[in-house]
């Protein structure tokens, strides 16, 4: 993994953390669709991260 990719991943790392904290802070207070999309972009985000990090590992 070079150095830009691991930067990358880091980044993504944090927006999605950020995503489902948004997502679990807005569900409580009725913002539901704010929740909702940000569950699901949280979901988008992890699904295609686990999926690189299996394609760098089986490539490794």
């Amino acid at each position: 993994m070079t150095e830009a990719e691991r930067r990358l991943y880091q980044f993504l790392l944090l927006v999605d953390a950020a995503a489902i904290i948004v997502s679990m802070v807005a569900g409580p207070l009725r913002h539901t669709a704010a929740a909702v999309g940000a569950g699901a972009s949280a979901a988008l985000i992890s699904v295609c991260l686990i999926i690189y990090g299996l394609y760098f590992w089986a490539r490794r």
